[in-house]
């Protein structure tokens, strides 16, 4: 009797299990949700028509995926702007690595046809035609919810590595000029320039360089970007207007420029000074060579900040001596914001086996640009160009003159939104360049 129990038992729980799992089969329910938005969509292998280092035409594969599409769904677009796709790149032909959406609903992607209303499904091995934006849809798994987006695959129309030019305009008075010195002030051009009689100050305004104030035939000028300072007679001239001036007495031949907290200049001795007080006192700077190879003519202040610390930065002065009748006189100072720490100015030596050395030019001009050195001087048909902290010195393919470029003399300078500015004696023409990425990359 103990063992039926048992059996009926069993029998009634096997029962009672088969019935729950029966139960749960017809209870089961599909969720659907009724909104839907795109929340990624990757690029894939692209196509690009180029040109190697020699002139010669490729084509080369991109990585689509480097090219990260920005989704902005308040607005309801889709693009890789500003991080464009190569010149070259072809527009026609773009292909996509993946797509997701909101609540699984990615199998529900589809492009509207450019010629008429019809849906194309999203797919990884169509290429589509995208020299215009496109318009992608993504759709809720109820059915009731649709999201249309606006996509827009851009390329640069201008190679990066390649030089823009324009002349501005022709100044009669520059053109009639001994020399000039070209600086920078407030983002705005400004003008030293020498005449018969002595020397003119000029600030570009509404186009053109007006004059705003004399100098001697001795004065000479620096800029820092935010300061003009011009050094007349044993006094310096500061100014961020070229309007309204200060002035302090200082027994130096010529201020140099600033960098960090730190302004140089160079003594009527010929030495290398540095003032922590806006010029107010001076001493004598640490060198760590003989003087007789620190510029006396043609002098240029370039500072910039090194790649690996923006708390650290590079000094150069950069011109002629008599010491030297081959090449131009390179010294180069790191500057730290704690000035305590900082090193002797140190002079680059004449190497014999080098052939890449910047040579003794008149009218020597040097800036800063792109993280490296460029000059010019002497004749002026040539832009000189130094990636290694001013040791070697070449023309580049990069850095050319514009075809219809003509000066006398010539002085560079490079303002806020990466523009080359030059200013030449002699034909009176004011050219301003950039390199295309510079625009790209810092968006101006």
């Amino acid at each position: 009797m103990k063992s039926k129990i048992s059996f009926f038992a069993l029998s009634f729980v096997t029962v009672c299990m088969m019935s729950s799992c029966l139960g749960d089969k017809d209870d089961t329910e599909i969720v659907t949700y009724d909104d839907a938005a795109i929340t990624g969509l990757t690029l894939g292998t692209l196509k690009c028509h180029t040109k190697t280092s020699s002139g010669k035409d490729t084509i080369v594969t991109l990585t689509g995926s480097s090219y990260v599409l920005h989704i902005d769904q308040y607005a309801g677009t889709i693009t890789n702007a500003p991080d464009s796709l190569p010149i070259g790149t072809n527009l026609k032909k773009i292909v996509f690595e993946s797509v997701s959406a909101l609540n699984n609903s990615s199998n529900n992607v589809f492009w509207k046809s450019l010629t008429s209303d019809s849906k194309i499904f999203f797919s990884k091995t169509d290429s589509l035609d995208f020299s215009q934006p496109r318009e992608l849809y993504v759709s809720s798994s109820s059915g009731q919810f649709s999201k249309k987006y606006k996509v827009d695959i851009v390329a640069h129309k201008e190679y990066a590595d390649s030089m823009t030019w324009s002349k501005l305009y022709i100044d009669n008075d520059i053109k009639n000029y001994t020399s000039v010195k070209a600086g920078i002030c407030k983002n705005n051009l400004v003008v030293l320039g020498k005449t018969a009689s002595g020397t003119e100050l000029r600030t570009l305004v509404d186009g053109s360089l007006k004059k705003t104030r004399s100098f001697s035939a001795n004065a000479t000028m620096a800029t820092d970007g935010n300061t003009i300072y011009v050094t007349d007679g044993g006094v310096i001239y500061s100014s961020s207007d070229a309007k309204n001036w200060n002035t302090v007495s200082a027994d130096v031949k010529s201020v140099l420029g600033v960098c960090g907290k730190e302004m140089f200049a160079i003594s009527n001795a010929n030495k290398l000074m540095m003032s922590l007080n806006n010029g107010v006192s001076w001493k004598n700077d640490d060198i760590d060579d003989d003087a007789r190879y620190i510029p006396s003519s043609d002098i240029n202040f370039v500072s910039s900040v090194t790649e690996s610390n923006a708390d650290v930065k590079r000094a150069f002065v950069i011109g002629n001596s008599s010491a030297n009748s081959k090449k131009a006189e390179v010294w180069s100072k790191i500057v730290e914001d704690n000035t305590e720490k900082d090193l002797s100015w140190m002079y680059q030596k004449f190497n014999e086996s080098n052939n890449y050395y910047l040579p003794r030019l008149r009218n020597l001009s040097v800036a800063a640009y792109d993280g490296n050195l460029f000059a010019i001087g002497g004749e002026c048909n040539k832009l000189y160009y130094s990636e290694d902290c001013g040791i070697c010195w070449k023309e580049n393919n990069i850095f050319k003159l514009p075809k219809e470029f003509t000066a006398t003399t010539a002085s560079i300078a490079v303002d806020d939104d990466y523009f080359i500015w030059i200013v030449c004696t002699g034909s009176g023409q004011v050219w301003k360049g950039r390199l295309n990425k510079m625009g790209w990359d810092n968006k101006k």
